[in-house]
Parts: structure tokens; sequence; C-alpha cells
């Protein structure tokens, strides 16, 4: 087995070029992009080629991938429950099958709640920098949210330091929930509420596809999606009292103003 990375349209289309001059029999792609170049070589190749974690959305190629749109369903209807209402979405990049597909998913959960979606802002990365980016204009842009759903844990971080900078405190004012349960995000402080994806299934089930179609290729292409797991901490709570999105807190307030019986 070989691994190699690479980053960029040509980098990577000269990495497979290069693997392919050492006459390798498939290949298992972990970044692809939603129009990628990389996937039309790959196919003009005959190449056996698996993706993982991310989809070729016209299902060109066989694809091991979380359901992104689930995992968007179980944090929204997480804090839903916990009587958010304001809820925002700062999305992943809008050029990945992830970043797409998770913000199909936080409008579906939110329209399937009866609750119109609240914004939506993508960042131009998954990075903590690109997430602070898109927090802070996602700050600027809209008063009263009292909940972040990121579509990514390091863009979750990044949420984390533009609430900070504002004198936001999460879970107290703003409640934040990622995605992807990386090492370490159970370790910072608060830690992250997140929507844990299996690496382990997506890596096995990514292995016998290429050995499948290696043997055999004339399989027909499959993309499987594995389930994912909400992993509840510290980061989410219920929103401050008559905050636009306590529920409990609305109720209150009209049982101490309503008139009394004579």
């Amino acid at each position: 087995m070989l691994v190699a990375h690479a980053q960029g349209d040509d980098a990577v289309l000269d990495l497979v070029d290069g693997l392919v001059a050492r006459r390798v029999e498939g290949l298992i792609l972990a970044t692809a992009r939603a129009r990628d170049p990389v996937l039309a070589r790959c196919m003009a190749l005959g190449l056996p080629t698996v993706l993982v974690n991310r989809a070729d959305l016209e299902g060109r190629l066989a694809a091991v991938v979380p359901d992104d749109r689930e995992g968007m369903r179980l944090a929204v209807q997480h804090l839903l429950a916990l009587g958010h209402r304001r809820i925002a979405h700062l999305a992943g990049p809008q050029d990945v099958s992830t970043g797409i597909l998770r913000a199909e998913g936080f409008r579906a959960a939110m329209a399937a709640a009866g609750i119109a979606p609240g914004p939506v802002v993508a960042a131009t990365a998954y990075t903590r920098e690109a997430g602070r980016d898109a927090a802070e204009r996602l700050l600027a842009a809209v008063e009263g949210m009292t909940a972040i759903v990121a579509a990514n844990d390091l863009l979750a971080l990044g949420a984390f330091q533009a609430l900070a900078a504002r004198g936001l405190r999460c879970p107290n004012d703003v409640s934040v929930t990622g995605h992807n349960d990386m090492p370490l995000v159970d370790m910072v402080r608060p830690p992250l509420t997140t929507v844990r994806i299996s690496h382990d299934s997506i890596g096995r089930e990514g292995a016998r596809l290429l050995l499948e179609r290696i043997a055999r290729p004339e399989v027909p292409t499959v993309q499987i999606r594995t389930g994912p797991e909400l992993v509840v901490r510290e980061s989410t709570a219920r929103p401050p009292p008559g905050a636009p999105g306590d529920a409990d807190g609305v109720r209150r307030r009209r049982r101490n103003h309503s008139v009394p019986a004579r």
C-alpha cells in the first residue's frame, strides 16, 4: 500500500499520474471536491477508484461517506430539544460534498421542525481560521442567535474564538456543535458537542470496495453511507433566559404577565 498527500488540483493530478506510473492497481481518494478534475482523470485512465469521506455528487464513482444530512438532523434536534429556536449554520466550503450536503441537512432539519432556518454562512476552508472569519461575519449579521451548528470541528473551534472576541460565552450565551469528533475536541474548553463519524468503518468499507472493483471491474457503482452518532458534551446548553430561542422563558413570561382571575 502507498500513502500520499497533495494539495491543489495540479499537485493531485501529478500525484495520480505518478501513482499510475508505479502501476498501482487502484486508488482511494479522501479529498475529492464536488467537481474535481482528478475524478475525470481516474475515470479516463480506467483506474479502479473509491472515494471516502467525500462523494462525487454525480454518482460516477464508488464512495463510502458519512450520512451528512442525518448528522445535521441529529445536531439540530439536540439544540431544538434544549429549547433553541434561533439557530445558525456555519457551513463548510460549498465546493465539496460535505459542505453542500451538511448545509442541505441543516435547512431540512429546521424545516421538518416547522422553524425557519437561521442564516447560513460558508467558510472558505475547513480550518479554525476560516471558521473564525465566517463566524465573525455571522455574528455581525445576526442578532439574537443562541446556537451555531458548525459543519466541522475546526470550524466550531473557530466559532469559539469569534465568540470570545465579542465577549460571549459558550454555552452560556451561544451553544456550538461540531461535526467529525476529531481527537482532543473533548479536551478543549468547553468540551465540544459534536457528531461522531466512524472513520474505521469508512476505511474498512472503502478498502473492501476497492478490492472488489479491482477483482471485478464490472460490479455496479455504489455509494455507502455510514451512520453518525451525536456526542453531547459541554458546549451546548439551554438558551439564556429570555433569549429569542428560550421557549420555556417565553412561557414563563406569559404566565408572569397573565391577568389574574376575577
